[in-house]
């Protein structure tokens, strides 16, 4: 099994040094960066599992590497160090989706307690994501069996369903936008469905996965495991997946289609 990597990122050589040693000595791949830039780059390069990042760095600071690093990878746990951390910087890493914020100085004892506690969340959500991806496969072997069995075309005022660029197409199960046809998978197509159909309204995760998986789930399962399909969705509908024009967020809410 590969051992979980680590990327340490702070402008202080004597805190990597510190936080490497730490971390090698559990047995992580750990590498250090010396700043936002470096980091962004070396993440474009190798995967990494988590980050140990800092906020006060030049040219990109600790929350525009958050931002992006999220951006690549929505399941990436990332730990803020800071020695010059403010209520409103925590509120928006948090928000961002760090997994914790702590204060510089602390112990190493502590900074490996937090590491393996934010690797074992990631590994669960990880498994839990492998086997939806399973369950997806075995969902679309059934559908394709299913093919000779399936019913007549419903009237065309019940097939379609139209949202504004957004042609959804209910019998084969297909969807364009803008004329041009998404690459969806079972999930993807029966939570986009769900969505457009309850707009203008918005749509809570735990309605999300009963509408579009099937299955009932605590809040902040539902949460993490409708993440991950909006993250994906978006990269096959959004011009910009970063900022959304078609699936927003509604803060407390869940999720909102918005017909442009």
């Amino acid at each position: 099994m590969n051992r979980p990597r680590i990327l340490i990122i702070d402008d202080e050589a004597n805190i990597r040094f510190v936080l490497e040693n730490a971390l090698k000595h559990e047995g992580y791949s750990v590498e250090s960066a010396a700043n936002g830039a470096e980091a962004l780059n070396r993440m474009a390069e190798t995967p990494i599992d988590l980050l140990l990042l800092d906020l006060q760095m030049e040219p990109v600071d600790g929350l525009t590497v958050l931002h992006q690093a999220r951006q690549r990878d929505p399941n990436l746990v990332v730990i803020i160090l800071t020695a010059y951390g403010s209520v409103e910087s925590a509120v928006e890493a948090l928000r961002l989706g760090a997994f914790d914020y702590l204060f510089k100085p602390t112990t190493p004892q502590i900074i490996r307690e937090r590491v393996a506690e934010g690797l074992a969340q990631r590994k669960k959500l990880l498994h839990q994501l492998s086997l939806l991806n399973q369950l997806e496969v075995l969902r679309q072997s059934l559908a394709t069996l299913d093919n000779d069995l399936s019913p007549a075309p419903p009237p065309p005022g019940q097939r379609f369903i139209h949202a504004g660029p957004l042609v959804i197409d209910q019998h084969h199960r297909q969807a364009t936008l803008n004329d041009h046809l998404l690459e969806l998978t079972t999930t993807e197509f029966d939570l986009l469905v769900c969505l457009v159909k309850a707009s203008p309204q918005p749509v809570s995760a735990r309605q999300l996965v009963a509408c579009g998986m099937g299955h009932t789930s605590s809040d902040v399962e539902a949460k993490e495991l409708v993440k991950w399909h909006i993250h994906h969705l978006r990269r096959k509908i959004e011009p910009q997946p970063a900022k959304p024009r078609y699936i927003k967020t509604v803060r407390h809410q869940g999720y909102l289609w918005i017909n442009q």
